[in-house]
């Protein structure tokens, strides 16, 4: 799973690089300003774990996260989120 991590490492520098340029710009857009600092202090948290090998574990339960739940939301903090991510997966009863 190491060189699946470089992967998932990499995307989330690429993006914290563009959030960070979108703050650096003059014209912001306050009503997203807040997601994108949540989303900042989100991926340097992913990072720092990263760092310390920590990366991919559930904070509720300690256990690892599966990777393809990694590779959607590379920001995940437990397993709780995956419930959550779920219920927008699924497909309408009426369409």
């Amino acid at each position: 799973m190491e060189g699946n991590l470089d992967y998932i490492y990499n995307e989330l520098r690429e993006t914290r690089t563009e959030l960070l340029a979108y703050l650096n710009h003059g014209n912001k857009d306050e009503r997203i300003l807040q997601y994108i600092v949540d989303e900042l202090s989100d991926i340097e948290t992913a990072l720092e774990k990263m760092e310390y090998g920590e990366y991919g574990k559930c904070e509720i339960s300690g256990e690892y996260l599966p990777y393809e739940f990694l590779q959607t939301i590379p920001t995940a903090r437990s397993a709780s989120e995956l419930g959550q991510i779920e219920q927008y997966c699924r497909k309408p009863i009426y369409s």
